[in-house]
Order: C-alpha cells, then structure tokens, then sequence
C-alpha cells in the first residue's frame, strides 16, 4: 500500500531540475535548514534541562490533592472526569505512570513530550515523501521547517511545563489520524489492496477518538473528517463510520459536561467579531517573535490567514490532481483555525494580550509549519523558474528561523526564571516554611499547597524524593566536604523574617558562583552551629556587574532560600554547594542579624 501511494504521489510532485548552478545552492541551503531545525531542537532540549524542576504547577497540583486525599486515580470516572474544558485521558494516564514509577518527579512528563514532538516530526517527514513525493533538497528543507515549528523554544511553557502534554499529544493524534484517512483514500484506487482499506479508516477513527481524550480541540476533528469524506468522495460506508463514531465520541464527550464559569460565553464572543478577530490575528502572529508590538503580531497573523484563504481556493484541484500531501496540509491548517477560533470565543473574556499565551504556540506553530510547507510545494509546482524560485524560498525561511533562533533567549529566560521559582517554593515547602508570596508562583491558594506536604514526604513525591529533603537537622561537615572560600564567591543580600506560627524562619536571598567549575552552585544550604537548618535554590537572574567578576559567564547566578529556628543574630551561615563527586561546601556569608518585627515579614 505504501509504495503505491509513493508511486502516485510522485507522478504529481514535481522534481527540482538539476542543472547549472541553483540546484548545487538550493542543495547547500537545505542542509542549512535541516541544521537549523537539528539546532533548535537542541535549544529546546537544553532549555528543558536547565529549567528542571520536579515541583509540579498549577494544575498538576489538583491531581496531587485528588489523590492525597484519599482519592482513587485508577478509575474510569476520574480518568473521563472534566478538567477546566477539557477530558484529558490519555494525558492523565501518563501522570499516572509517572505517580507511580517515576515519584512525580516530571522527569516522565518532560522526556514524554519531547518524544513525541520527536515522533510528530517523524509522521510530517513520512508524508512528504511517501504522499508528496519529496525527495532530496525539497524533504530536507521540509524536515528542517517541521523540526524548527514542533521544537520552537517560544512555546516554552509547552515544553517545560509536564501538564501541557496534552497539546503536544492533540497535535500527533490529529495528523495521524488525517494520514489514515488519506492512506484509505488512495487505498481504494488499487482493487488488490482496497479490501484492506478499512485499516487505514479504522486507524483514522481510532486517532480522532484519541485526539478527543487529550484536549478539548480533538472535539473540531469530527466535523473536519466527516467534510474530507465528503469533497474526497470516499463511500457511503466511510462517511457513515465517521458520522457514527463522531456522533457517539461527542455524545460521551458532552455528557454531564458543564460549561467552565471562568471562561467567556462563546455565544457572546461571537457577537464581537472585531475583538475576535484581533485575537486570532494575535493568537498566529505571536509566533514571529514580535511580542512587544501587538498591532505588528496581529497583521503579520492576518497575513498567514490571508496566504492560507488562497492556498485554500485550490483544494479541489488537490484533490483532482492527487496530491495528497497537500490535502493533508490544509486539513491540519483548517483544524488550527478551527482551534485558535474555539480558543478565542472561550478566552476573549481576559483580554487579547491572552493570544499571546506561550501554550497557544504549539497550534500556532504547527499552523505556520504547514503553511510553510504548502508554500514550498506551491513553488516547487511553478513551470518557470522553479529553481530561482525554490531557492529564493529556502533563503527567505532560513532567515525566519535565524531570526527566531535569535530570539531564542527570551523564552530560555522565561523558562528559566519559572523553573527557579519553582525550585525555590520547593525549598519552602521542603523547610516547611510557609512563605505565601514565594508559593503563589506554583498555585494561587498556597493554603492549598501544605496539607499535602505530608503525603507527599511519606511517598517520597516530587522535592521529597530527592536527597535534599534528607539533609535538615544533618551534621554539616557529616554530608558535605568543606571546601576553600577561595573557590566560590557569593553575598547575602537580604534576610527576611517570614510571618507565620512555630519557630522563626528566615527568608534569605544573594548571589553565588562557584569559581572551581566555572558556574553557578547547584544549590544553597544554610548550617546553625554546624548543623544544616536551611536549604536554598540557584537561578534567579542577577546582572554581572553587580558581581563585579570578570569570571563569571551566567546571569542565573541569584538564590533563593529558607531558614528554619533562626534564634540568634550572626549564627548562621551560608554555604554554596559546589559541583562535583563527592559535593563540597563553601562558606559564602554570614547572617548577621536576627529576624525582628521591625523588618518586612513576608507570610
């Protein structure tokens, strides 16, 4: 079945011609590509790595709590039980695995969604060549673009964020399942093999029904399939099943579902189509990186729903002409638009500024990604200068994604600076310090947060599975090698006295750098007389100069940390903990003063 289907589409996708000088440029700037998009995603990996943190946030804590509390998470009804507007299955069936393997530490989540981003580009790349006949320069500046798009470091919540597995899991299920419906279509022109077409239907169904379970936007796909059907002119047979099955999978979909009080009212949403519009408009354009200049996102986003209402206008001659690939591209744009449209009537409530959400980048992304590829097959189908024109594409593409490279910094700062906030309310949490300010960061009732610290220590969840959890009350030279003062340098910045009942505790917060291994400390401790009374978190941005060391090669070099039973002025001291095996202490300051009621408490 496959090599009928990469015979067709090769007799409609049309080959580079490989004379004179384009074709040795057009070659050279497709390996250019490809090395972009392997690059990006080895940002992306790098930004995942150092922007770990195994605390969970927002809405991974609701899961927590279900089960902290007694709850049974192994059962269909809490599996199919609505979350905000969303029944997330099959997301939740990966939560549980890293429950209960992996002690909820995110690591499962991340490595997860990383994979399968990796096996999207895998399915995008099978398409090109198997349905669009791409062989050479054209499949690798394909493959390039798909990998820049699905591994964008702007969608950086996406990526570093476990609960956003979902939107990486909608996206797979949805091409896949548009591949399965497209494989049963030029199935059924080889009589031999049309009696094994109800396979690819079957795969097509299955897909769409596992799109649904992951996010409420595998609801758009039913509709979308039940339409191909329609303009492809499958059997009676074929459109019947995907009636059926979409009739049915949005019937349990729907039931007892109640609509989120937070969100707007899509009926009133759609009475504004001004502000609608602008939101979609913001919602694509967001992706160019031009964050600041709102107006700028909206009209570079108008431009791409522009380009694709075109490209759209030639959907029946795809179809007509057999070009698969093509079909496929366009339906997964239409079920982006279908998203960001669905995604703005439930949304428009909080403001336009909410398009520019980093979460809403991965639509966004796969949006622009099959745009991209619709162009480069556009250009590639010219009669006249398709050589000059194809590598005039491919230089202007490899100047978008250098441009986006560039500004790859931004969210590697954001991602950053939520991953230390993060690993700093751990630390609270781990100290058992209840510093409200610092938990908000993780979930906006920190009450919420606390009673589930003791389920979480007795099953070693998350924080609590480290070995840090352990070290409180720790002789410190008993865990640590003390190391020479002159291989770290650091300051104390403040030491706050944080509100609450027990004993004092204190909020303290500096710089470090470990001068032995050239780069921040893996973290901070804090010993009273010798023994370990404070833990503390690295990554918070400071700038260099106010270190004043020409050695110093990070930004990330701020810390946040607590204290616990801070009786006496000047009695503690804090120590960088030094990288390496075995791990080394290096006394950095001294805290001189006790908490008083004078000084900023922070509860």
């Amino acid at each position: 079945m496959a090599m009928t289907v990469k015979r067709e589409a090769q007799m409609t996708s049309p080959i580079l011609v490989n004379k004179g000088f384009a074709p040795q440029a057009i070659a050279i700037f497709s390996y250019a590509i490809l090395l972009a998009g392997i690059i990006t995603m080895g940002f992306s990996a790098y930004m995942v790595v150092v922007s770990y943190s195994s605390l969970p946030f927002w809405d991974g804590w609701v899961h927590v709590a279900f089960v902290a509390r007694g709850g049974n998470p192994y059962t269909l009804a809490w599996l199919w039980s609505q979350h905000n507007e969303h029944r997330m299955l099959i997301p939740r069936l990966f939560w549980l695995a890293d429950l209960r393997w992996f002690h909820a530490r995110q690591v499962f989540l991340l490595a997860s969604i990383f994979l399968i981003q990796f096996l999207h580009l895998l399915l995008l790349g099978w398409s090109m060549r198997v349905f669009g006949g791409w062989r050479g320069a054209v499949w690798r500046s394909g493959v390039g673009l798909a990998a820049f798009c699905l591994f964008c470091p702007s969608q950086w919540e996406v990526l570093v964020w476990g609960e956003c597995i979902g939107f990486v899991l909608s996206g797979l299920f949805v091409t896949a399942s548009f591949i399965g419906l497209l494989l049963y279509w030029m199935g059924l022109e080889e009589q031999s093999k049309a009696r094994h077409a109800w396979k690819f239907l079957l795969l097509s169904i299955v897909a769409a029904s596992a799109a649904t379970c992951s996010l409420a936007n595998g609801n758009l796909l039913w509709p979308l399939l039940v339409a191909a059907t329609l303009f492809l002119r499958l059997r009676f047979s074929a459109i019947l099943s995907f009636v059926v099955a979409g009739t049915v999978s949005l019937a349990i979909y729907f039931h007892h579902y109640s609509r989120p009080s937070q969100q707007a009212n899509p009926i009133l949403s759609i009475q504004s189509p001004v502000k609608l519009f602008e939101f979609l408009g913001a919602y694509f354009g967001s992706s160019s990186g031009v964050r600041s200049n709102f107006h700028m996102a909206e009209l570079i986003g108008v431009a791409g729903l522009t380009v694709f209402l075109v490209l759209l206008l030639h959907l029946l001659s795809y179809i007509r002409d057999r070009r698969p690939f093509c079909v496929q591209l366009v339906l997964i744009v239409l079920f982006c638009l279908g998203t960001a449209l669905v995604t703005a009537a439930g949304r428009l409530n909080f403001g336009t500024r909410q398009a520019f959400a980093s979460r809403y980048q991965t639509v966004s992304l796969l949006f622009w990604c099959c745009l991209g590829l619709l162009l480069l097959e556009a250009v590639c189908s010219l009669r006249q200068m398709r050589n000059v024109a194809f590598l005039l594409s491919q230089v202007i593409l490899l100047a978008a994604m250098l441009v986006g490279l560039g500004l790859a910094r931004i969210p590697l700062t954001n991602a950053r600076l939520h991953g230390f906030q993060l690993n700093a309310a751990a630390m609270a949490l781990v100290t058992n310090v209840p510093d409200s300010a610092q938990l908000q960061w993780v979930y906006p009732d920190p009450g919420y947060l606390f009673p589930l610290v003791p389920y979480m220590r007795e099953e070693h969840l998350s924080v609590f599975s480290e070995r840090l959890s352990s070290l409180l009350g720790k002789p410190l030279d008993s865990v640590f090698i003390l190391a020479s003062p002159s291989e770290c340098t650091g300051k104390l910045e403040s030491s706050d006295a944080v509100a609450g009942e027990g004993p004092p505790a204190l909020r303290i917060t500096g710089w470090a750098w470990d001068y032995k291994h050239r780069q921040p400390p893996s973290m901070i401790v804090a010993a009273t007389d010798g023994i370990i009374t404070g833990l503390g978190a690295v990554g918070d941005w400071r700038p260099l100069k106010q270190a004043a060391s020409p050695g110093m090669t990070s930004n990330f070099i701020g810390y946040t940390g607590y204290v616990r039973d801070a009786w006496e002025p000047g009695s503690v001291k804090i120590y960088a903990i030094l990288r390496g095996s075995p791990a080394s202490a290096c006394l950095i300051a001294r805290q001189s003063e006790a908490p008083s009621e004078q000084r900023r408490g922070r509860g």
